[in-house]
């Protein structure tokens, strides 16, 4: 039988498609992203992003950091190093690698050891990050940090391994069971160890040297299971999607889930006084709310602005702020004109001043919640707490009433000049 000399080996194998996964990987990166685009986002946040961590570095850590105890550190460092295994099967495999058990053997150990170094590269990338806060906030010293990140790995390890050994063995209530128990088992040995030996870095290395031999035991299990050549290929191409349902995810949202009743205002009645565009904001406010990745997205923005107004100084603290705000009022006002262009509202017998003021009133509202919290988040980090509280409810109350009117006038600018280019028009058939 000859063999093409392309693909002679396991080896061979492994190196095409791995760069075939790479060139589909890149492909879709560069099919959702313009990459003139993100250098204008890259740059500035790369040059703000390293003047925040020159200020971890060199200015004392927030009091709130102190809050968080060394375990949930520990534990954020175990979930950093976590991932999936690729082993690089395909469909195709059937007619040949199957035949070839070494073969299959040899690409299967190929794609565990390259999973897992593309896993530690990822989180020793992203422990980089939170340095500072691991040697200040708790007093690690270098060989102690080094030995709770070889932990670390080496325990995320074993966990992957086991993870897919669960996923093509279990399906159904099995599955998750088991995925629960290696998780929680995982996660408490390594917090119970990394414990005990922050200060006796002796103790993680003992506990190394027992993982090493479980991990090639893993490995060897894993590679000896049979029947499972078909659960393989469809874990496989559950991974190489990862970062395509990611890109589509925010590109093509779900369609909305049909309800007979409305997780929220199920029962509601109007939320202000009696008027057509009080009446119609309520609607809109409601509409935005039950949708969910609307919901989403309200929460994610007002969560996420949290720490960007918590960490910089004072002066981009605020500059921060006022960009959070204007942002989350612009896009609460373009829901706000897709909600009162749909079809079944733009039968409604509303003027374009009645939209308008409805707008302004629900951007207003829905703004209330994030400009407290930002408002509030700033004030008592530049102040004490309760004249911090009091500055931030007075700031979000002028924000509330001054920021939607400022993003609200550019989405109704367009309907007006055709408002006006039709009466131009009907004037001029007159």
């Amino acid at each position: 039988m000859t063999t093409n000399k392309r693909i002679a080996s396991p080896n061979a194998i492994f190196r095409r498609r791995l760069v075939s996964h790479w060139s589909y990987q890149r492909s879709n990166i560069g099919a959702v992203v313009d990459w003139v685009i993100m250098l204008y986002i890259l740059i500035p946040g790369l040059l703000l992003g390293i003047g925040l961590y020159r200020d971890f570095l060199t200015r004392p850590l927030p009091a709130w950091i102190e809050l968080i105890p060394f375990q949930g550190a520990a534990a954020v460092l175990l979930l950093l190093f976590s991932g999936r295994l690729l082993l690089f099967m395909e469909e195709a495999d059937v007619l040949f690698l199957r035949q070839h058990p070494a073969w299959m053997k040899g690409l299967m150990i190929r794609g565990i050891i390259y999973s897992q170094l593309v896993s530690t590269l990822r989180g020793m990338l992203l422990t980089a990050l939170i340095l500072p806060v691991l040697m200040a906030a708790y007093g690690l010293s270098i060989g102690t940090l080094i030995s709770l990140l070889a932990l670390a790995a080496v325990c995320s390890w074993c966990t992957n391994v086991a993870f897919r050994m669960i996923a093509v063995s279990y399906k159904g209530w099995r599955h998750r069971l088991w995925a629960g128990i290696t998780r929680i088992v995982s996660l408490w040995g390594y917090i119970l160890v990394a414990t005990w030996g922050s200060d006796r870095p002796g103790l993680m290395w003992g506990a190394i040297a027992i993982l090493v031999p479980v991990l090639l035991l893993l490995v060897r299990m894993r590679v000896r299971l049979r029947a499972t050549f078909l659960t393989d290929v469809r874990e496989d191409a559950k991974v190489r999607v990862q970062l395509t349902e990611k890109l589509l995810t925010q590109a093509v949202g779900k369609p909305p889930s049909i309800r007979s009743k409305p997780w929220l205002f199920r029962k509601s009645g109007r939320l202000y006084s009696r008027g057509a565009d009080k009446r119609l904001a309520s609607a809109g406010i409601k509409a935005l709310l039950r949708n969910p990745e609307s919901l989403l997205m309200y929460i994610q923005i007002t969560a996420l602005g949290i720490p960007a107004i918590w960490l910089p100084p004072p002066i981009i603290k605020l500059i921060v702020l006022a960009a959070l705000l204007l942002m989350m009022s612009y896009w609460l006002n373009t829901s706000w004109a897709r909600f009162a262009k749909s079809d079944f509202v733009a039968v409604l017998p509303f003027s374009n001043d009645q939209f308008r003021s409805a707008g302004k009133l629900a951007a207003g509202t829905l703004l209330a919640i994030p400009a407290a919290v930002y408002g509030v988040t700033a004030g008592m980090t530049m102040f004490s707490p309760l004249l911090g509280l009091l500055a931030g409810l007075v700031l979000a109350a002028l924000s509330v009433w001054v920021v939607p009117s400022l993003t609200a006038w550019p989405l109704y600018k367009e309907e007006r000049g055709i408002q006006s280019v039709n009466k131009r028009a009907a004037e001029a058939n007159d």
